[in-house]
């Protein structure tokens, strides 16, 4: 039960960044991650899973800034009201709601940051096998669901090739037949569609393997650098890197991909391309969720790291992955 409510508030989480930043789902939602959060603690969520709710859920809010509209929303619905166009009443309204809120904005950002930090205090804390197992049990989780994307996203290969296959045949054939353009098979399967096609499906199969390439260790590394260093060096490097580097920069891209998607859906952002795909807002939609893994990815790692370097020696061979070290196999589940 315990990770049901983690998954409730992850999709929470989702819905927080994608409705309208003025509607009342911001709230209900905002209410369904604290309560369905504190749900989960208290009948001990899967550690995977929680983690994952926890940075899912702090990131929302941090992205979705409720109370806080901004600049050019507020003057948006100021000039609706202002000229009276269709809905002024509703935007005055809403204008009437956000206003004075807006100064409890950033104090209710720290205390959701305060939150999910006691939170997580609280669930090594009730560990019952201690905070370290607990973590290395998240960092296991986290890495089997990104390990997990990444394979599923594999299958992408095939209608990609299979497209590729077609769309240099049907070239082809055109030489021979050039009326073929004219008919409606063509229409639906123009060329440039199936180009289009071609790398959306590449996009998303390298976007949502990129968790998993890091937690299998397959991504660059400088190894002649590396290789030189202590083991805990390299723990110590990886920690730093994943909690300076890599999460904060996942979450600039899942913040500005996000308001980039959500722009295209609502404009109905289509291909260049005369004859192209329409619903551009999907594969620019792929962008977060991929470096969602990939912010996933960077916390297992994080949490090893913190284990290889503060916990009990009977841990170290379990954590030592970003060590340099063969990891052991473990049962612990998400």
């Amino acid at each position: 039960m315990g990770t049901i409510l983690s998954i409730l508030t992850i999709t929470a989480a989702a819905v927080i960044i994608v409705v309208d930043p003025t509607s009342m789902l911001v709230f209900y939602a905002l209410g369904v991650i604290v309560a369905s959060h504190i749900g989960a603690l208290l009948l001990r969520a899967g550690p995977g899973w929680f983690m994952a709710a926890t940075l899912l859920g702090w990131a929302s809010i941090m992205i979705s800034t409720p109370l806080a509209l901004t600049v050019s929303q507020l003057n948006r619905l100021r000039r609706v009201v202002r000229r009276e166009r269709d809905g002024w009443e509703e935007a005055e309204a809403t204008l009437e709601f956000f206003e004075p809120l807006v100064n409890f904005a950033t104090p209710l950002l720290i205390a959701a940051t305060v939150f999910f930090a006691v939170m997580v205090g609280l669930a090594l804390a009730r560990a019952t096998q201690g905070g370290h197992r607990y973590m290395l049990d998240a960092a296991n989780g986290l890495a089997r669901a990104c390990v997990r994307v990444g394979v599923v996203a594999t299958v992408l290969y095939i209608p990609m090739i299979l497209i590729i296959l077609y769309d240099v045949a049907q070239r082809k054939y055109l030489g021979w037949a050039p009326d073929f353009t004219s008919t409606e098979w063509y229409r639906v399967f123009s060329s440039t569609k199936l180009q289009e096609m071609q790398w959306h499906l590449h996009a998303v199969l390298f976007l949502m393997a990129l968790g998993y390439g890091y937690v299998k260790d397959a991504h660059v590394r400088i190894e002649l650098v590396r290789e030189t260093l202590r083991s805990r060096t390299r723990a110590w490097i990886e920690l730093l890197g994943a909690v300076l580097f890599m999460v904060p920069y996942c979450y600039v891209v899942i913040k500005y991909g996000n308001e980039n998607a959500l722009r295209a859906f609502h404009i109905g952002e289509g291909s260049d391309a005369l004859t192209g795909l329409d619903y551009r807002f999907i594969i620019k939609g792929f962008l977060p969720v991929g470096f969602v893994f990939v912010a996933l990815a960077g916390l297992s790692a994080a949490l090893k790291s913190v284990v290889y370097l503060f916990g009990p020696a009977s841990m170290r061979a379990e954590a030592g992955d970003y060590a340099g070290e063969a990891p052991v196999a473990t049962s612990a589940e998400a």
